[in-house]
């Protein structure tokens, strides 16, 4: 009795009777009660040296720079303990690498103590500086949030342990998510290049999350994450949770931050086993991290640490705790820290003398104070690229656009992949009827190509050249419109067949990409979260997240702004990943409509003013062509660098006629165009109206054209890229009708929405002078669009007629200038200032027309 006295009931306990498998709760009693776990031999030293390197670090920094806010270790020390024996432990049972996302509690004393970033730069960074080189582009981040990859080193381990510390962004627990993603890819990453045939998830890399005990209680993302940890296209081989719980949510007590006991009480709906550890014993939170990390190992889930323990000062440095916490902190300022605890005991007990005590802390503080000197003139090292990104570069200027085309024969014969299945799969026969057979028909026409044949064509192209495609999101093996059927599910076993997976290598020495395609838990956030950490870690697997509607994306908002087209900017972290966001006004009411086009173009730091060099940080594409969409795809992964990219992806223009492809649009030698002029067009000097738009709208207006007895002078130009906004190539069009007097933008989203906000002053500033940019579109609304079809279907017909409207006059004033010049051309007389103005107005715009010839 006293043994299991000693094991659940002192400094630390177990909670894993709420697990549903018999297996893990046996393995729990057996492992925690052995003599292995309770006799264990501990590297006192080394949990010493850390304890002193943090409360020093720490004590220095209220000296030297009391006035900053650093959201120090003070109080919770023993993490570092902890996070030391976790990896310790990992690199017993193999495992080469650690992806660490750390909390802002204690962030600078782990990277200083543990993970050995670079004192001088730290204190650079407190003092105001920047992380990055002189010079760098980079903005930094918050002095909590720094990040910079590490290696570790342990007597009797031949190979040292990389550390990859998450860059992430303030809002609390938004990286968990991201670091699943990235472990899950560098693990499989990893056996693939060692060529390991009897791989496991998990067995090169171990996740280890940091989190505040009232953010892992209160925040939903935890909840999304810890909900598809073990899913079977999201599972890391499990990760390690550390709640850093000071019983205290900024100022708000833990009475009013749960309605739970414990603040990992969340995590039982996973039926993850859960280790309380008494802060103030670092050897108690060794034996947690031995106990977590064997865990791990044997089950590959996820398993929690929650380390009780204290803040010693308020939420930052420059808080006073006792305004809300008086009788708790009238407690921890009459105790001693938790380093000076351990120091005695060690001397009590012979362990350490207080000679060899003073000299560690002697030592620490004085390479502090040589940092500290040092900081005012260092320059510091910006991070390594990870492996594979060195492959690539970061683009300084805007590019060109590359053929990205495949040969036909190659493409049709990927297409017929795309729809064979084996003999075993029987398939459903309006799949067969609907699906098979049409695209088949369309391949053997080489016209006609819908957008999921051409997507299927951009998949299977890529696979062909060794590239890897992970296509995640909420029914995307069907399609939320049940138009990609990339997965078919046979109707007598329910076995997944993927075909595109099924493809032949054309020799022994091609390598096969892999297809994944992952039918999403429902939430947003997370599932966003993790294809990011995936983009991050694999620059070359395309990374694809599809929304069921647009719309949809609102829940992910956090990973859009603070990681998505902010990474590169704040940390130099690029990313690829492609965003495909369902996006048209069609009667699907005010919450499935809209992508948000203005929210993603408001976060493009694409220049207002022209600067046609400069390089954006995000790709926002609105395309109305299946071949226009297979160029994206093959582009994201083809270029030299990565950027995000975010589709309005089609929704009716899936099965629209008008919008298909033929197949010799995609062929060598062809590339994605960002602006597409008007086919219809017979003579650009008969234009008088040009129509600028984007996405599915054009068709409508395209048809309203062809019925329209005047519209021949009316050209309807597409702008299918609106960031980086291509002036140049909409100039090179533009400038073509020199007679157009009425340029008018027309969109369906309201007026302050859509893309109008973000494109009219590009467009203005290259306009004629003397010429403007009308609007036509629906007015302002607080909703996406009305809910009621008979509305939205007659302001749809209102817009449109009035895109027409006025083209009469436009004509007459054609015809009139046209005779008046012919008039003046048989008398030999000079060209009137009217046309003189239509005729050499385009030439004012120097700055596009210098390099509208390039295109």
């Amino acid at each position: 009795m006293s043994a299991l006295q000693k094991t659940y009931c002192e400094t630390i306990a177990y909670e894993f009777e709420h697990v549903m498998s018999p297996a893990v709760k046996q393995w729990f009693a057996e492992f925690v009660e052995s003599t292995d776990s309770q006799g264990a031999v501990w590297r006192k030293e080394r949990f010493h040296e850390l304890l002193v390197r943090a409360e020093v670090f720490e004590h220095f920094l209220q000296k030297k720079l009391p006035s900053v806010k650093r959201y120090g270790i003070e109080g919770s020390e023993s993490i570092v303990v902890l996070l030391d024996q976790l990896v310790f432990e990992a690199a017993q049972y193999g495992v080469t690498d650690i992806v660490a996302g750390l909390s802002h509690r204690g962030r600078l004393g782990i990277l200083t103590s543990l993970f050995e970033y670079p004192k001088d730069e730290v204190l650079r960074k407190l003092r105001g500086g920047s992380e990055f080189s002189d010079g760098s582009p980079h903005t930094g981040d918050m002095v909590v949030d720094l990040a910079k990859s590490a290696t570790l080193n342990y007597p009797g381990i031949d190979s040292p342990i990389n550390v990859d510390i998450l860059c992430n962004a303030c809002h609390l627990d938004s990286g968990m998510p991201i670091g699943m993603g990235k472990s899950r890819t560098k693990d499989i990453n990893i056996a693939r290049a060692k060529n390991n045939q009897n791989h496991t998830i998990g067995d090169h890399v171990l996740p280890v999350s940091l989190h505040g005990d009232s953010s892992f209680a209160g925040q939903g993302i935890v909840a999304e994450s810890l909900g598809m940890s073990g899913l079977t296209h999201f599972t890391n081989g499990g990760t390690v949770h550390v709640i850093i719980n000071n019983q205290v949510g900024y100022t708000t007590p833990a009475s009013h931050t749960r309605t739970t006991r414990y603040a990992s009480d969340i995590a039982k709906f996973v039926d993850i086993p859960i280790i309380h550890v008494n802060g103030d014993y670092p050897e108690e939170l060794a034996r947690a991290a031995r106990t977590a990390v064997a865990y791990r190992q044997k089950f590959r889930k996820d398993v929690v640490i929650d380390v009780w323990t204290f803040r010693k000062r308020g939420h930052n440095e420059l808080d006073e705790p006792s305004f809300t916490q008086p009788a708790m902190y009238k407690r921890i300022n009459s105790r001693k820290s938790i380093p000076a605890m351990y120091e005695d005991k060690l001397i009590e007990s012979g362990e350490l003398t207080r000679e060899k005590a003073d000299k560690v802390r002697k030592q620490w503080l004085e390479s502090l104070n040589i940092a500290f000197a040092d900081s005012f003139s260092c320059n510091p090292v910006d991070p390594t690229r990870p492996p594979g990104w060195s492959k690539l570069g970061a683009p300084h200027e805007y590019p060109t656009e590359e053929a990205t085309g495949v040969n036909t024969n190659e493409l049709s014969n990927i297409g017929v992949k795309s729809v064979t299945t084996s003999e075993s799969v029987t398939v459903h026969p309006r799949i067969e009827r609907f699906h098979i057979k049409p695209r088949l028909k369309k391949l053997q026409e080489g016209a006609g190509l819908d957008w999921a044949t051409a997507e299927a064509l951009a998949f299977g192209s890529l696979l062909a050249e060794g590239y890897n495609v992970r296509l995640s999101g909420q029914d995307v093996g069907r399609g939320t419109f049940s138009q990609r059927h990339a997965m078919l599910v046979c109707q007598e076993t329910e076995k997944v067949y993927v075909p595109l997976n099924h493809m032949d290598a054309d020799s022994q020495e091609q390598r096969m990409g892999k297809l994944e395609v992952v039918n999403s838990n429902l939430c947003e956030g997370a599932v966003v979260g993790f294809e990011y950490g995936v983009s991050v870690e694999d620059p070359f697997t395309l990374a694809i997240w599809e929304a069921q509607f647009g719309d949809f994306y609102n829940n992910s908002q956090t990973m859009f702004d603070g990681y998505i087209v902010s990474g590169e900017t704040k940390w130099g972290q690029q990313n690829g990943l492609v965003l495909l966001l369902p996006h048209g006004f069609d009667g699907g009411g005010p919450d499935h409509s809209s992508c948000r086009l203005e929210r993603h173009l408001q976060l493009s730091n694409d220049p207002v003013d022209g600067h046609t060099d400069a390089m954006p940080n995000i790709y926002v594409t609105y395309p109305t062509t299946p071949a226009q969409f297979f160029h994206l795809l093959r582009r994201q992964v083809k270029r030299n660098f990565r950027k995000p990219l975010i589709v309005a992806a089609p929704k009716t223009m899936l099965r629209l006629a008008s919008a298909t492809s033929a197949l010799n649009e995609m062929s060598p030698g062809t590339c994605f165009k960002p602006v597409l002029d008007d086919p219809t067009t017979r003579d650009p000097h008969s234009v008088k109206r040009v129509m600028v738009v984007s996405g599915k709208l054009y068709y409508d207006l395209a048809k309203l054209k062809n019925e329209n007895p005047l519209g021949e002078h009316v050209a309807i130009v597409r702008v299918e890229e609106l960031t980086p906004f291509p002036r140049r190539e909409l100039f090179h069009v533009l400038s073509r009708y020199d007679n157009a007097t009425d340029f008018v933008w027309v969109q369906e989203e309201p007026r302050n929405a859509g893309a109008y906000a973000f494109a009219a002053p590009r467009i203005k500033s290259m306009l004629p002078q003397h010429t403007t940019l009308r609007y036509v579109g629906r007015s302002e609304h607080a909703a996406t669009c009305s809910g009621v079809e008979t509305q939205q279907a007659a302001e749809h017909v209102q817009l449109t007629t009035e895109a027409f409207d006025g083209l009469r006059g436009l004509v007459a004033d054609l015809v009139i200038d046209s005779i008046a010049t012919q008039h003046e051309k048989q008398h030999d007389k000079p060209a009137s200032v009217i046309s003189a103005s239509v005729s050499h107005r385009w030439a004012s715009r120097a700055v596009y027309a210098a390099h509208s010839s390039d295109h």
